[in-house]
């Protein structure tokens, strides 16, 4: 086994929340610790990807988190399907400080939860806060052991150690800590709304300002925190917001700065007991009233009947006055739990595949920033992409209102959503101006850039003999086509860079004849369309396709990722034309397409130098 690592699948909630990345960063520093000398390699996995097929490739499954419910969240869906996998490939999987709610016999996802957790494949559930209703009502298999644990964010300060400066002199300033407008209501309490709550931070605000308290707003990164976050400001009418968190890092970090806080998120709160920040939390869930108990200041978490700026404010003197102490065994038991786990995790013979994935990969959009963070087309995101493994780069352009040629998927209201523009809220939203698009910022974090910035920040590597460029422009009219490719022929000579790099990939047989017409020397792929999940009806489409590549001289074929399968590639052999399938969101598929003969597949999702550590 010498030089062979053993595979982990840290499975996870994904999300704009970072509280929950937080807490899997920290069970998989735990992780890492309990592990030892042993050369080990932890998956990031999200759970809601539903690409359980990668359970097959690993040595070990954990659950970084989650909760064993079936309420409000799909946790009743995705836990069983991999626990089952597990055990079909007989691979150890344990539950780490993970929620227990309500159990309801007459619920057939209740139900399927139990069945899953009782599995022999688990061999232990570590429980952050009701422990007794997992044993009373959930576990029947006697040989899967059980610990009360503490949540693993407790271990912030070892686990972001690098990041933060924990001996610095502090100034005397309160973290206030936003949630989304509707998440109170969403749990039960809409008498919680919008009006009540700007009136209950404005509430907070000016008691601090009567005592020349130092405030700053915060978010844990959701994207309707930050929208909510930004109209409390705007209601008190003055103060300062943090700017959004990209990682859980750089959470930890923002509220490592405060001497004291309050917030609705959870893990805000955790955070701030495990740098040792005294914090006021709301019970706007269980589990927030569960961890007051736990930690000995249940005190500082205001029930909703009691959620008043006065109330609040009262708990928050108390407690900068008293503040908080991190005991030692709070951290030990979720550690001592991974660590007995440990134990059970041994080399398998598994599944490998010796796949090109550099060659083959490209990065749709120019790739994802995490599996939180897709379809930006942005600066950040082809970064952080090249340093993942890839040489094959996908890109949207579109034109503005002023026709700049700019890096965008489309305009459409989803895309505003992620811009976080007014149009969001329009059902046919258009284009904006360049000067708009500029000031945006996608998911509140990454910069929005032209086709024109792209090719300079990145000449360098877009002239790699071994690199590939694939612009998609949509479906525009003649005018705005002509316009489009004028705009990239002319970035293209500008910056000198290598036409047999680029790859217009073009949906209109119109726009195909203009560019042939032009006898400008561009690769072009030819965007067919197919039945998504129908073989029997995708053939004569194909054929009708090939036989068009064929007469045009187009060497490239795109169609929708599942669309493609393994009968399609003779066939297009026969016609001397080369698959690039799109964008796919499951590592089986993508494992799939490539052995079936596609020489290109999108991801935003899977990069690189992931895909060779699941497989190899």
């Amino acid at each position: 086994m010498l030089g062979r690592k053993l595979k982990i699948l840290m499975v996870q909630t994904m999300n704009m929340n970072l509280g929950d990345t937080i807490l899997a960063d920290n069970d998989c520093y735990l992780m890492k610790k309990a592990m030892g000398l042993r050369n080990c390699d932890l998956l990031r996995y999200s759970i809601s990807s539903r690409d359980f097929s990668q359970v097959k490739y690993v040595d070990a499954v954990v659950f970084a988190g989650g909760i064993i419910k079936c309420t409000n969240e799909n946790f009743w869906l995705y836990m069983p399907e991999i626990i089952k996998e597990a055990q079909k490939y007989n691979v150890p999987v344990f539950l780490s400080a993970i929620g227990v709610e309500k159990f309801y016999p007459d619920d057939p996802r209740s139900v399927a939860l139990k069945e899953a957790i009782n599995l022999p494949c688990v061999k232990g559930i570590s429980v952050r806060d009701d422990i007794e209703t997992l044993k009373r009502d959930y576990l029947t298999n006697q040989d899967i052991k059980t610990y009360s644990v503490y949540d693993p964010a407790v271990w912030c300060a070892d686990t972001y150690k690098k990041h933060l400066d924990l001996k610095a002199e502090k100034q005397d300033c309160v973290g206030l800590g936003i949630t989304r407008e509707m998440l109170f209501s969403d749990y039960g309490n809409p008498q919680i709304d919008r009006k009540y709550q700007l009136d209950f931070w404005k509430g907070i605000i000016d008691e601090l300002d009567k005592r020349n308290v130092k405030w700053k707003v915060f978010t844990n990164g959701d994207t309707y925190d930050e929208i909510f976050a930004k109209e409390v400001l705007e209601y008190v009418g003055h103060g300062e917001k943090l700017d959004a968190p990209k990682d859980g890092a750089a959470l930890v970090k923002d509220i490592s700065q405060f001497t004291s806080v309050i917030a609705g998120r959870m893990h805000s709160n955790i955070v701030s007991f495990a740098l040792q920040i005294p914090s006021i939390g709301f019970v706007w869930n269980q589990k927030l009233r569960f961890w007051g108990e736990k930690i000995g200041y249940s005190e500082r978490f205001i029930e909703i009947e009691n959620l008043t700026s006065q109330n609040v404010i009262n708990a928050w003197e108390k407690a900068r006055t008293e503040g908080c102490v991190l005991k030692k065994e709070f951290k030990s038991g979720v550690y001592n739990a991974l660590k007995d786990f440990s134990h059970f995790i041994k080399y398998r013979n598994k599944e490998k595949e010796k796949l090109d994935f550099s060659g083959s990969m490209v990065a749709s959009s120019l790739g994802g920033l995490e599996i939180r963070y897709k379809s930006t087309n942005s600066r950040q995101a082809f970064s952080y992409s090249k340093n993942l493994g890839y040489k094959n780069f996908h890109v949207d352009v579109r034109l503005t209102l002023d026709e700049k040629l700019v890096c965008i998927s489309k305009w459409h209201k989803d895309t505003y959503k992620i811009l976080n523009h007014p149009n969001k809220n329009e059902e046919k939203p258009k284009a904006i101006t360049y000067e708009e698009f500029k000031a945006c910022k996608y998911y509140n974090r990454f910069d929005t850039i032209s086709f024109e910035e792209l090719l300079s920040l990145y000449k360098k590597d877009i002239n790699r003999r071994d690199f590939k460029l694939f612009i998609s422009v949509g479906k525009p009219n003649k005018e705005a086509f002509l316009e489009i490719f004028n705009q990239l022929k002319d970035a293209i000579d500008k910056y000198e860079i290598r036409k047999e790099n680029i790859f217009l990939r073009l949906e209109v047989k119109r726009d195909i004849d203009l560019v042939k017409k032009s006898k400008y020397p561009i690769n072009l792929v030819y965007h067919a369309v197919g039945s998504k999940d129908n073989v029997k009806e995708t053939l004569p489409v194909l054929k009708t396709a090939l036989e068009y590549c064929k007469d045009k001289k187009i060497k490239y074929l795109y169609m929708h990722t599942n669309v493609y399968a393994k009968e399609y590639d003779e066939l297009c052999k026969q016609y001397d034309v080369k698959f690039y399938t799109g964008t796919c969101v499951l590592t089986e598929k993508i494992i799939s397409n490539i052995k079936n003969g596609a020489e290109f597949v999108g991801s935003q999702y899977y990069d690189v130098k992931y895909l060779k550590r699941l497989t190899r």
